[in-house]
C-alpha cells in the first residue's frame, strides 16, 4: 500500500466560488464607478474658449508674462463686476469657461503690455468678440504691429501685443 502525500489538493468547489466572489466585487465596483462616471457626464458640458496672447512683431506666443485680463456675458456692461484675470501657459494659452455667459460675449484685454496690436487707424473703439463665433470659427484680432497674422482655429482668440521690456516696466 501507498502513503498517502501529505500535499492536500483543494476540492474543485472551493475554487469557483473564489473566482465567484472576486468576479462579483470587481464587477459592483466597475458598475459604480461606470455609473458615476455616467452621472457626471450627463449634466450639461462645459463650454470653453481658448485665448492666445501672440507677440504682434514676431507672431510667437507670450508665455512667460502673458495676463489676459476678460470680462464675459454681463460684466462686459457692468463696472461694478470683477473682472477676471487668467495667465496663459507655456504656449501662451489660457482657458476660460465660458458655460453660463450671457450674453454670449467676450471682451480681453492683456496686461503688461506697451501696446495692443488691435488698436490701429480703423480699429473699433472696444473690442467685444461673440462667443459663438470664436467656438465655430475662431477669431484672429487685427495686427497694426505689422508681424505676420495666423489662420483662425475653432474654439480660439487669438490677440496680438507687444510685450513690455525691462526697461519699459522700470519707468512705469
Amino acid at each position: 500500500m501507498k502513503p498517502r502525500s501529505r500535499v492536500r489538493s483543494f476540492p474543485d468547489k472551493g475554487m469557483p466560488e473564489m473566482l465567484t466572489f472576486k468576479r462579483i466585487i470587481s464587477v459592483s465596483v466597475f458598475l459604480f464607478v461606470f455609473s458615476f462616471g455616467a452621472a457626471q457626464t450627463s449634466s450639461t458640458p462645459k463650454q470653453k474658449i481658448t485665448i492666445k496672447l501672440l507677440n504682434g512683431r514676431t507672431g510667437h506666443a507670450v508665455w512667460w508674462r502673458g495676463l489676459a485680463t476678460l470680462r464675459i456675458g454681463r460684466a462686459i456692461s457692468s463696472t461694478e463686476l470683477d473682472a477676471i484675470d487668467k495667465r496663459t501657459n507655456f504656449f501662451g494659452e489660457a482657458e476660460v469657461d465660458v458655460t453660463d455667459a450671457n450674453p454670449r460675449q467676450v471682451q480681453v484685454w492683456a496686461d503688461f503690455i506697451s501696446r495692443d496690436c488691435r488698436y490701429g487707424p480703423e480699429a473699433p473703439a472696444s473690442h467685444v468678440y461673440s462667443i459663438d463665433e470664436i467656438q465655430a470659427r475662431g477669431i484672429v484680432s487685427e495686427n497694426y504691429c505689422g508681424g505676420p497674422r495666423r489662420a483662425p482655429k475653432p474654439g480660439v482668440l487669438m490677440i496680438y501685443v507687444i510685450p513690455s521690456t525691462l526697461r519699459e516696466l522700470w519707468n512705469n
